[in-house]
């Protein structure tokens, strides 16, 4: 009987870390409350990933034929209406005849540390997925994966493990490259290098984190390796990590790229190449 539970105990031994390191649901509550007070714009949802239900914000493009919707995943510890590049491109975006989905990604304690977001990837590769079947119940195929700061390695990670082709770009706003030999998951150049001919949009801000600065190269090519012509990477001059009072700017670059990598118009664009450019 004592070697039989010995057995058993080792079987479960390793489901343990994945429950200990579960996305705070207490503190997604507490979003979920502020969220649903302050919105303004768009409706909130509940959407399941197989095991909990979490929040989103759909918000319909101002046209009554969308060019397709833009799938949102914030950064670390926030929620899917934070004030600074998430809401604005939340809300922007639809004006210019995109709809677009936020969702809520997974957080902890606001004390964590930031090694300890590294179990949550796998738990945010179930919400991705339920955001992205929401958008094709809606009828909507033209789907784009957009992250900022760690909602980039959500997305990367989810890119690279699933191969969905029903995504058609991915942008990142505010990516890194952090240290491969200790966390690959968060290494978004390691990810980029398995999207084979997925158009990609790496935008940062000249005064951006010192790790997106220093991992800018890196990126860039892994993101030629992966082969899509329509792959740019644009520097936002004068802007910081968050682009605050770049809002504008940001959007523009957005829908500007949208356009030429998914949009009716790319495929007669013969001359495209992967670049680096600034705005």
């Amino acid at each position: 009987m004592k070697t039989l539970l010995n057995i058993l105990f080792l079987m479960i031994l390793p489901l343990f870390p994945a429950v200990l390191l579960a996305s705070d649901l207490e503190r997604e509550q507490r979003w979920q409350e502020q969220v649903e007070e302050n919105l303004f714009e768009g409706e909130t949802l509940m959407l399941n990933d197989g095991n909990v239900d979490f929040l989103g914000i759909y918000t319909q493009a101002a046209r009554d034929q969308p060019e397709g919707a833009v799938l949102l995943l914030h950064g670390r510890g926030v929620h899917p209406d934070w004030p600074q590049v998430i809401s604005p491109l939340r809300t922007r975006l639809p004006e210019q005849g995109w709809t677009t989905l936020s969702l809520q990604m997974p957080v902890l304690d606001p004390q964590a540390e930031l090694d300890a977001y590294v179990p949550l990837f796998d738990e945010a590769l179930g919400r991705i997925e339920a955001g992205i079947d929401y958008l094709q119940e809606q009828g909507i195929e033209r789907i784009v994966l957009l992250g900022h700061s760690m909602g980039n390695g959500m997305a990367t990670h989810y890119l690279a493990t699933t191969r969905d082709v029903r995504v058609k770009a991915f942008i990142g706003i505010g990516m890194s490259a952090d240290k491969p030999q200790l966390r690959s998951v968060m290494d978004t150049a390691i990810a980029l290098r398995k999207l084979a001919l997925l158009p990609v949009l790496d935008v940062y801000g000249s005064d951006d984190l010192d790790l997106v600065l220093d991992s800018v190269g890196a990126r860039f090519d892994a993101i030629r390796s992966a082969g899509s012509p329509r792959s740019q990477q644009i520097m936002l001059t004068g802007s910081d990590h968050f682009h605050d009072g770049s809002e504008a700017k940001l959007t523009a670059v957005v829908v500007d790229w949208l356009g030429v990598a998914v949009g009716r118009c790319w495929a007669d664009n013969n001359m495209l190449a992967v670049k680096q450019r600034s705005y």
